[in-house]
């Protein structure tokens, strides 16, 4: 009796605190605690769920299966109700046993099976964590164990989780197994790496590849959860959670159970906002990224540094801050490329609309550049020690960018703004207008050279062809003008970047250097015989009228670099043959001067009556243009060179002039290339 007594008095005693703590740790969590356990009950995975409810009603169940896609989409656990499904002792069928508790092919949940299934402690459903049991002895044991029956149901199944961690070798020893299993085994493998499985074990079984789970679909999930938890939700912060989540339903539970245990009690509930939210996860508003955006439109770079600077001292991470500019941006382009109600927009309502403003502001090819550069800012963030300054960098850039043009429509302006000869600033001799302008009307087109496949002045050659006919009648430009005409203003200067793709256009036909002397001169016939140009006085054609002319033809058919590198070169009469060196050398001479232009530049002095041969040489060079007798060749240009500054004589440029137009700029320094040794 006594030791009753002491057994009954130790029934009595108060319990552990121990005991006590594992008694309240039993709280689980939201993923597991609404699992699905029906394929209905699967959310986004719809044609995952159709064909294997097809497959079970019409008996045509594979002996091995591949679920492959994002983490915390359903994988495991579509295979677990497919196991269910396959040892359920329910029949199904609206007539027989057990046809209200399982009219379709989906799992009853009630018969020993599915409860056991369901648990996780059923005999002859095998899940196996394949990152630990991952080599060929594991697979060898697997290969024995599956020729025995199972032990109560119809199959015996095995689940494969993360089966891409397996090796070769011991994929090797299941092949064959896999291959001609036996009737009562089917193999199911879960893996976030498809393509790390190799092809003979994906050719011997089916494969389910599994879509990220869209977000009105894990709102409407976190939505009934929150229902069910009697939770006071805002719907910002249900949006925020299922923007967290990221196409996994999954992460985004993970993340409301967190914000659950964190979140105020109010009434006896767990209230849920946006802000409360956000705090936890370390995150700024949308909003922020909307202004930084304006301020980004408007140039005001202070602006943007100083906001940058505020969210910095208030203690956001720059590499947090990196990542979620550029998922706004991204979405930002989005909406400028599909619309604002598009599905690619993976977000709630309201950040749909504060997308498709900030869209607004700029075009699809600004922010292109900005989701690169932001893109490339997060990448060096990742491996930099001092990331407010690269962050920093990064804002700034996408300040800058917007300033910039397309180079086409750069360079498509300036050549439509380019000034042209006009026939009526010269005087043609009568005499020899008629017999140029049947030359030139009479004279084929040299073919054209090899040309690369894409070129930014391809808009420009355009033009310059189809007005063809036009230019042939401005041949009768290069003729002396009579006295009190203003000369005709120089050719202009290239840009660098237009010297450099005239280069590149030649390089298909590499020239030596000659002139005319080193050429055989070519024979012409009909119209174009010598015998019908007019004899004109060869002393009487000076050296002036000469680069007037072989530069303005050369200019007209598109030559500019030639134009400009003959007009300040020094030019020297040698008698029987014209001499001009210039500061280049021989290896860019042969690509400027390549055989199309010298064959202008014969033309031209052919055109004034010259016979004389044209001599171009590397050297030197760069005299700014003397005359034979060593005087000025324009007084009124010199004049003016000698006057005014090199900043002057650069405002003075077209082409400075229209950039100036394009981009509202100011010439602050000028270096005088023609001075360089």
């Amino acid at each position: 009796m006594a030791s009753e007594g002491t057994a009954t008095g130790a029934c009595d005693d108060p319990p552990h605190p121990i005991q006590s703590v594992f008694h309240r740790m039993a709280y689980q969590v939201l993923a597991r605690k609404y699992r699905p356990q029906r394929f209905s009950d699967v959310a986004g995975q719809d044609h995952v769920t159709r064909t294997l409810l097809n497959a079970l009603s019409q008996g045509r169940v594979a002996h091995g299966y591949i679920f492959s896609g994002h983490r915390g989409i359903g994988k495991t656990t579509i295979a677990r109700i497919l196991a269910m499904a396959l040892n359920c002792r329910t029949e199904i069928g609206s007539t027989g046993v057990g046809s209200a508790q399982r009219p379709t092919p989906e799992p009853c949940g009630v018969c020993d099976s599915c409860t056991e299934i369901r648990a996780g402690n059923a005999v002859d459903v095998i899940e196996i964590d394949a990152a630990t049991n991952r080599g060929i002895d594991e697979m060898r044991e697997l290969r024995d164990a599956a020729r025995y029956r199972p032990a109560r149901d119809k199959y015996k199944i095995y689940i494969l989780d993360e089966a891409h961690q397996i090796t070769d070798a011991a994929f090797n020893a299941m092949l064959k197994t896999l291959e001609e299993p036996p009737e009562h085994v089917v193999f199911m493998m879960a893996t976030t790496q498809p393509e790390d499985i190799p092809q003979t074990i994906r050719s011997r079984c089916q494969h389910f590849s599994f879509h990220a789970v869209k977000l009105d679909d894990i709102l409407a999930q976190l939505r009934e959860i929150a229902g069910k938890e009697d939770i006071a939700a805002e719907d910002a912060a249900l949006a925020l959670l299922a923007e967290a989540g990221d196409g996994s339903m999954r992460d985004a539970l993970s993340i409301m159970d967190q914000a659950i245990a964190s979140a105020p009690v109010e009434d006896g509930k767990p209230k849920l906002d946006a802000e409360q939210i956000r705090e936890l996860m370390g995150t700024v508003p949308n909003t922020v990224f909307e202004r930084l955006l304006e301020s980004i439109g408007e140039g005001q770079t202070a602006v943007v540094i100083d906001e940058l600077n505020r969210l910095l001292n208030a203690g956001n991470s720059p590499s947090q801050m990196a990542r979620q500019f550029v998922r706004y941006l991204r979405n930002v382009l989005m909406a400028r490329i599909a619309g604002e109600n598009s599905e690619l927009l993976q977000i709630s309502p309201d950040e749909r609309a504060r997308a498709a403003r900030s869209a607004v502001l700029f075009s699809e090819e600004d922010l292109t550049r900005f989701l690169q550069v932001m893109l490339r800012t997060f990448d060096e963030l990742n491996y930099r020690q001092e990331q407010r300054f690269h962050l920093e960098l990064g804002l700034i850039k996408l300040v800058h960018l917007e300033r910039l043009l397309p180079v086409e429509d750069l360079l498509s302006k300036m050549g439509s703004s380019q000034p042209t000869r006009s026939s009526s600033t010269a005087a043609p001799r009568s005499g020899s207008s008629e017999g140029q302008t049947a030359r030139a009307t009479a004279a084929p087109r040299t073919p054209e050279p090899v040309k690369p496949a894409y070129s930014p002045f391809e808009a420009d050659r355009n033009r310059k062809i189809t007005s063809e006919a036009a230019s042939s009648e401005a041949t009768s430009t290069t003729s002396t003008p009579p006295a009190g005409v203003a000369e005709t203003p120089a050719p202009r200067a290239l840009t660098p970047l237009e010297t450099a793709a005239r280069a590149v256009e030649a390089t298909a036909i590499k020239a030596p250097v000659v002139g005319v002397a080193e050429r055989a001169e070519e024979t012409t016939a009909g119209a174009l015989a010598l015998a019908t140009e007019p004899a004109v006085d060869v002393e009487a054609a000076s050296l002036d009228r000469i680069r007037d002319a072989v530069g303005a033809a050369l200019e007209r058919e598109g030559h500019n670099t030639a134009a400009v590198l003959l007009g300040a070169g020094k030019w020297r009469d040698k008698g029987e043959t014209v001499e001009v060196e210039v500061g280049m050398g021989k290896k860019m001479l042969s690509l400027t001067m390549n055989p199309e232009a010298e064959k202008i530049s014969r033309e031209a002095l052919r055109a004034i009556g010259v016979t004389r041969k044209l001599v171009v040489l590397a050297g030197e060079g760069g005299n700014g243009g003397e005359s034979a007798s060593g005087g000025p060749r324009l007084a009124s240009k010199q004049q003016t060179a000698a006057v005014g500054s090199i900043q002057a004589k650069a405002l003075e440029n077209p082409l400075v002039r229209q950039a100036q137009e394009l981009f509202q700029a100011e010439v602050r320094s000028v270096l005088d290339l023609r001075e360089k040794k």
